[in-house]
């Protein structure tokens, strides 16, 4: 049975070998998901937002000019679904885990 704690860490090693080539790939699309989902997340606000309120708009801006955007794909996998809670809730994470179980 795969732990939750080891798909964060990418720690396979006490797997067997077709367990550990299963969850590598699960993990892979897991990470593509959340790096999809955030994507649409942040740009969805800005967007709705540009027009509402510039100073939220640049504020954003601002922050990923001023300190550089660490890109999605160089976060550790843990880092990413920290990140993806902040911005959803748990029953978004669920639905987003059993997308990912049928993309498998």
């Amino acid at each position: 049975m795969m732990e939750i704690q080891d798909i964060m860490s990418g720690n396979f090693s006490q797997y067997p070998e077709e367990t550990q080539i299963f969850m590598k790939e699960y993990t892979e699309k897991l990470r593509e998901n959340i790096k999809e989902e955030l994507i649409k997340d942040i740009s969805s606000k800005m967007l709705n937002n540009i027009d509402k309120s510039k100073d939220y708009f640049m504020n954003v801006l601002t922050d990923i000019l001023d300190n550089g955007y660490k890109g999605l794909n160089k976060l550790s996998t843990q880092s990413l679904i920290d990140m993806y809670l902040e911005r959803k809730n748990q029953d978004d994470f669920l639905i987003l885990l059993e997308k990912v179980n049928e993309q498998i």
